[in-house]
């Protein structure tokens, strides 16, 4: 296996654990009867791209629904 490969694979895996991550907090908003907004969806999915981090997510909606 290349290293090419082996980067590949696990950038693979980082996407898939991110959108599982996603997935699961939509989900949870649901049963609360919530819903996200487009806003926030799109800030998902930059996040499951890894074109944010984590953090990134948090500070966006924090900011967009004014909580800091």
């Amino acid at each position: 296996m290349t290293d090419e490969y082996r980067c590949l694979v696990t950038d693979l895996q980082r996407v898939k654990r991110r959108a599982k991550a996603v997935r699961a907090a939509r989900r949870s908003s649901e049963l609360e009867g919530a819903q996200s907004t487009a806003a926030t969806r799109a800030d998902q999915v930059l996040y499951v791209c890894g074109a944010i981090t984590a953090s990134q997510l948090v500070g966006r909606t924090q900011r967009r629904y004014e909580l800091i």
